[in-house]
């Protein structure tokens, strides 16, 4: 299964409790980078940024599939309602209201671009190529410095002179 089709087969199999949130929710992470065209090989969770409410909802919604005792990387640096839930092809981490750590302020991730990608009538956002460059300059680190350069080779590879 190619990772396109293990982050689409991970989507529907989220869709019935997707469709069921009260607020915005997009995509982020090599997930949207990847369904932006911006060619990643593997990838081992899909990033979903969500309310504080649609956190608490999901967290009951798939208490089954709650993956306990599981932490994120980069505490100082992130601060979100975390939790990690088990799908058949990956796994699927929810950020509530996630926050920034810029020298030492604390700055609520906003997407103000955003693109929607349709899939079986079910739409999902992601930000756009630009909103996504934003993101990984914020976040800072050296994973994210290389989905930049990705980013820059896509977007300069798109211009026909």
């Amino acid at each position: 299964m190619t990772v396109d089709e293990k982050i689409f087969h991970t989507l529907k199999e989220a869709f019935p409790s997707l469709k069921l949130m009260k607020d915005d929710f997009y995509l982020i992470g090599s997930a949207a980078l990847i369904l932006s065209g911006i060619k990643i090989e593997n990838i081992y969770d899909l990033d979903i940024l969500v309310s504080d409410r649609d956190a608490d909802f999901l967290m009951a919604e798939w208490g089954n599939r709650r993956i306990i005792g599981h932490a994120p990387k980069d505490n100082e640096l992130f601060s979100s309602k975390f939790a990690r839930y088990k799908f058949s092809e990956l796994d699927i981490e929810i950020l509530g209201e996630l926050k920034v750590n810029k020298m030492g302020v604390w700055e609520r991730l906003e997407i103000s671009d955003s693109q929607s990608i349709t899939i079986d009538d079910f739409e999902i956002k992601t930000p756009t190529l630009n909103e996504q460059k934003r993101i990984l300059q914020l976040f800072g680190r050296k994973k994210d410095k290389d989905r930049l350069k990705l980013i820059d080779k896509k977007l300069s590879d798109s211009y026909v002179f």
